[in-house]
């Protein structure tokens, strides 16, 4: 570290060592800390009794972190890795899977969308979130089609019912150096014994970012801006209806990075608008006495708006830009219950989801002529289930968890010809696809483990086998946009996991540790196979495994004081050509201490760190090791009746030069990292 930033580190740790006592009261309480998370079984469960592996961030997470997107709010669950093509929207992977291969929910209703670029995970803003929880892997009978990697819950801020009428909100504003710009959101609600009401307001409008160099990257600005309003009514002491309307839309969002689409190497990628709606009903019933412990009924219909203008095309070429757009809808319906008897906690219920895209992508061509075609014809997917959860005492010490689902998948596609509108009247229009359609029946099961053979220590043992349906993209689209052609195969199989999970979890008041092992057979992966040099078709072709293993420690080691670190290790195998698979993560962590109070003040100091990555798939570049220190300090205060915070933070405070191993970039050709950002924000309570 050189000398000059040493001064800094120092002052966060004076600053924060000599910090008053804050008042008994407003002491924090200790990290105990066996989280609780509804994920997985659908109702509260504790981790550390919860075969798999699982991880949780809370609103204060969010809120010290002031994230760009969702991915960089999971970076200290280990085994969680980013994956940017742009700092909007910047993908998650889950132990070595991402894309299509994690479930994204929002409020527990799944996020359809296509995954070649980032888009899905910017499609809420990070201030509006109450809690996040991660299952890493196919840990839960729950959620169906694409959990081989595993499922991100994103749970929303909303009311509550309450003993008396009560009103409160919070409103939060953020300014940061780098990308320039700002940040605000408000939440007001109010709370009644028999309802409640929230509503939420946010915006955000950053310009392009800057690397450790000081080099400025070209198209990563962005804006977005949206609301929510949501209301819970209590009918009776058995009855709880809740509501909800969310919007969230972007403008001029620019993508520097190719993800996995076929991009050109020169142009700009720019998303001008691209929007999410949903309306969300949910229905709780609670039987007063008997077995039948509740059940929840949840309809909900999400609409998705993506459109690209992809231009700054090289000058010598026939066509000047090119602005594909679509519209993904998606409906969805779940019953679930939970029902208890003896030593036996049943999860059991059914759902179904219809996936619905229309599509079209407009050519601007250097004569002046326009034509219109199609991404991929319009298409739509069903996916209908069963599932059954048992939760099994078999004493005092052992638990077991067994479940399985069983699914129809049914997807098809209208005929796909060349043009909608070709370029010149007259001009031929061939078929290029038949009208298809594909149907299938595929399962989920597992079997897992939990034994406390000490009394602060546990194990966990887990046997899972899940699939992942071929997506309506990976079937129908036909993708052109410059440097090949691309397209789906109606015929694809189900990507099949054989998954297995070792955990070892040692909790007390103020120490948890957790230590896992994992390996993950998946066969028939849904790849890229090149057919010709224009030329590429999705395919069955490859055979991969998976494996790796993770630890975290957090020790209160003082009133108001703790120290974590983790860390997370992935091997990654091309079986079918005996090679390294591509997008696995380097061996990773973090480490750092924090000072929580309620009143007074508060501060953290935090490395994030990564080795080289060396084993590397065809055509993706070694990403050299890389550390950065991340610090903040902020001051709570009382203030006419509300609860004031003024904090200033530092991302990357050393301005480390280095890159994601997960990005994707085409200008320049490896995209770094945004380099030292200076963080001002503002927190009122009330």
């Amino acid at each position: 570290m050189p000398k000059r930033h040493l001064w800094i580190v120092a002052f966060v740790l004076i600053v924060l060592i000599l910090a008053p006592p804050a008042a008994p009261a407003a002491d924090a309480p200790p990290v105990a800390l066996d989280d609780i998370v509804v994920s997985a079984r659908g109702v509260e469960s504790r981790i550390s009794d919860t075969p798999g592996g699982i991880g949780l961030v809370d609103a204060e997470d969010v809120h010290r972190d002031q994230p760009i997107g969702i991915a960089d709010a999971l970076r200290r669950i280990p085994g969680v890795t980013i994956s940017p093509d742009s700092p909007w929207g910047a993908e998650v992977n889950i132990r070595g899977l991402g894309r299509g291969r994690v479930v994204f929910l929002i409020d527990g209703c799944r996020v359809n969308t296509a995954t070649d670029l980032n888009a899905q995970f910017g499609l809420i803003d990070p201030a509006e979130i109450e809690r996040i929880e991660v299952l890493k892997g196919p840990v839960s009978a729950l959620y169906g089609s694409g959990a081989i990697g595993g499922v991100v819950n994103v749970i929303t801020r909303k009311g509550r019912f309450s003993d008396t009428t009560e009103a409160g909100g919070t409103v939060t504003s953020v300014y940061k150096s780098n990308p320039d710009g700002f940040g605000t959101h408000a939440g007001l609600m109010l709370n009644n014994p028999r309802f409640w009401v929230y509503g939420s307001g946010n915006l955000r409008d950053y310009d392009s970012y800057k690397d450790g160099t000081g080099t400025v990257i070209p198209n990563s600005r962005f804006k977005d801006y949206g609301g929510a309003l949501k209301a819970g009514f209590k009918w009776n002491p058995l009855n709880h209806t809740q509501i909800q309307y969310q919007h969230h839309e972007g403008a001029e969002i620019g993508i520097p990075g190719t993800g996995e689409a076929s991009l050109p190497a020169v142009a700009d990628v720019t998303y001008p608008r691209t929007s999410r709606k949903l309306i969300d009903l949910t229905h709780s019933f609670t039987p007063a006495r008997g077995a039948w412990e509740g059940s929840v009924v949840n309809l909900f219909h999400q609409e998705i708006d993506r459109n690209v203008r992809v231009d700054r095309l090289p000058a010598a070429g026939p066509i000047t830009s090119i602005h594909p757009s679509a519209h993904h809808r998606t409906r969805g319906f779940k019953w679930f219950n939970s029902i208890r008897g003896g030593d036996h906690r049943l999860s059991i219920g059914a759902d179904i989801w219809q996936w619905a895209i229309t599509s079209e992508r407009t050519r601007r061509f250097a004569n002046g002529t326009v034509g219109i075609d199609q991404p991929v014809a319009d298409a739509k997917q069903l996916s209908a289930g069963l599932f059954l959860e048992d939760h099994w005492r078999l004493g005092d010490t052992l638990a077991l968890n067994a479940g399985g689902r069983i699914d129809l998948i049914r997807a098809e596609s209208e005929a796909h010809y060349v043009w909608l509108q070709p370029p010149q009247a007259g001009a031929p229009n061939p078929l290029k696809r038949p009208a298809d359609e594909y149907e299938d029946t595929s399962w989920d099961a597992h079997l897992g483990l939990t034994w406390r053979f000490l009394p602060d220590w546990s194990m966990t043992f887990l046997g899972a086998s899940s699939y992942r349906a071929p997506d309506l993209m990976e079937r129908f689209k036909y993708i052109h946009l410059g440097s090949y052609e691309v397209y789906g195969s109606p015929d694809l199989d189900p990507e099949r996991s054989l998954f297995f999970e070792y955990g070892l979890h040692y909790i007390r008041p103020r120490l948890v540790m957790g230590l896992g092992a994992f390996w993950n057979r998946v066969d028939d992966l849904i790849v890229e196979l090149p057919v010709a040099a224009d030329r590429r078709e999705m395919a069955n072709v490859a055979e991969a495994r998976i494996y790796g293993a993770e630890a975290s420690v957090q020790w209160r080691f003082m009133p108001l004081w703790s120290a974590y670190a983790t860390a997370a290790y992935t091997v990654g195998r091309n079986r079918t050509e005996d090679r390294d698979l591509a997008d696995i993560p380097p061996l990773n962590g973090v480490a750092g201490i924090r000072r929580d109070a309620a009143i007074g003040l508060n501060g953290h100091l935090e490395m994030a760190w990564a080795s080289r990555q060396s084993k590397v798939g065809p055509a993706e570049h070694e990403t050299p090791g890389w550390q950065t220190l991340n610090a903040g300090l902020a001051y709570r205060f009382q203030w006419a009746g509300t609860v004031q915070e003024l904090g200033l933070a530092a991302h990357n405070l050393l301005d480390a030069t280095y890159r994601e191993h997960l990005s994707t970039g085409r200008k320049p050709a490896l995209l770094n990292a945004p380099g030292r950002s200076v963080l001002a924000t503002w927190r009122m309570t009330f």
